[in-house]
């Protein structure tokens, strides 16, 4: 993976991040899984897996995806050898 792509994919990642916690917040997840009259958790599940995902992500594997790229590009071309 290349460097700009892989910076591309943290930043998208980073942002769903962010906007799965707001929403989350202002649906109350904690309060809706402990309430039997609030929203239902067949919706606040699968919310609820895509944040914590992506948190995941943002925090473990695209910074090791950056840094990989981040490697990769100061690496000197075979090609240039010849």
């Amino acid at each position: 993976m290349r460097l700009k792509p892989a910076l591309i994919l943290l930043g998208v990642v980073v942002l769903v991040q962010l906007a799965s916690a707001r929403a989350l917040d202002s649906i109350g997840l904690i309060e809706g899984l402990l309430s039997p009259s609030a929203a239902s958790p067949a919706l606040l599940v699968p919310l609820a897996f895509v944040f914590y995902a992506a948190r995941l992500f943002a925090w473990f594997v695209a910074p090791g995806l950056v840094l990989g790229a981040l490697v990769v590009s100061f690496r000197p071309d075979p090609q240039e050898r010849v």
